[in-house]
């Protein structure tokens, strides 16, 4: 078997040196520079936020918030019980709505939760963004309250309804 050498093939093994191993790594560190850049720009943006005199966000939610609620799944629910007295807090799965600002819960028609937003609307959501070991999305460094007013779907005669908090205000 003849093997050929010359320009043509320094240069198409360079070519190949390239694309296998050079652009990957190119690649993969503007993508950590670029998450780097995001992660400062969303820190320095909530901790703004943090600061007490801080007017309360409402729709349309800036992008580093959007983005977050994006990512996260969890969050803790806050109602009052006005016929107890008392505040009544559940760990909530979530789905965010982005293109409608919208953050949909269920939930069985038999919980307390369920009887306490039938009478009244306001809630508290604590959205947290839990790490998940080696999740890059997630980092574990962000809260956000949101406080706004829920509302119950009732669709025929499903056991689970609907929550939906439109107009959440960011405090």
């Amino acid at each position: 078997m003849a093997t050929t050498s010359g320009p043509n093939t320094s240069l198409a093994n360079a070519a190949i040196t390239l694309t296998l191993f050079i652009l990957p790594i190119i690649y993969l560190s503007r993508k950590q520079r670029r998450i780097a850049r995001e992660r400062q720009e969303e820190r320095s943006f909530l901790l703004s936020l943090s600061n007490p005199s801080s007017p309360p966000l409402r729709p349309p939610l800036p992008s580093i918030v959007r983005r977050v609620l994006s990512r996260c799944r969890f969050a803790y629910l806050s109602t009052v019980d006005v016929d107890a007295n008392s505040s009544h807090l559940s760990l909530m799965r979530f789905t965010y709505l982005p293109d409608e600002e919208i953050i949909v819960m269920s939930t069985n028609r038999k919980t307390k939760k369920y009887d306490i937003l039938e009478k009244q609307s306001g809630v508290s959501l604590l959205v947290h963004d839990f790490s998940e070991g080696d999740s890059r999305e997630l980092t574990g460094e962000y809260s956000i309250t949101l406080n706004g007013n829920c509302s119950l779907i009732h669709d025929g005669g499903l056991s689970k309804a609907l929550t939906i908090c439109r107009e959440p205000a960011l405090l």
